[in-house]
């Protein structure tokens, strides 16, 4: 085999297999009203982010933010952390065991989910934070899908 037959092409870019990280999957999440959440490894894909934060992965089931480009079936990426700012897209725990993907707006005591559909029956979520336990899991960073 000649060294033409194994070379790259040029348009090819070489890819440091040191920098990605293998991250768990922890099952699906809902992009709709919340589900039990039941957190379990279904599996493993790898990322390229770290910056030293954990990240894990989620299914999503549904279709309440398939307007931003999440749909059913896809995967996403989530850096674990406590708060997110008004407006980003988080994955966040209803009561003590419902799960969503909404983006998050916090104003006082009020606490709105909101989806970004294209189905008008997913409408917002608002909950009195101090009567419903709302608690930010993570930030949605990364969205991933397969043809």
């Amino acid at each position: 085999m000649s060294e033409s037959d194994t070379a790259l092409p040029k348009c090819a870019e070489h890819i440091d297999l040191g920098t990605f990280h293998r991250i768990p999957i922890l099952g699906r999440i809902s992009a709709g009203l919340p589900l039990y959440a039941e957190q379990h490894i279904e599996g493993y894909t790898v990322t390229d982010l770290n910056s030293g934060a954990e990240y894990f992965a989620l299914i999503v089931h549904g279709d309440s933010m398939n307007a931003l480009g999440i749909n059913d079936g896809y995967r996403l990426i989530v850096r674990r952390q406590d708060e997110v700012e008004n407006g980003e897209v988080a994955v966040v725990m209803v009561g003590d065991e419902d799960a969503t993907v909404k983006r998050f707006y916090a104003t006082g005591d009020t606490v709105t989910l909101m989806p970004q559909s294209t189905n008008p029956e997913h409408q917002p979520q608002i909950y009195d934070a101090t009567k419903t336990k709302i608690r930010v899991i993570g930030k949605v960073v990364k969205v991933e899908f397969t043809l």
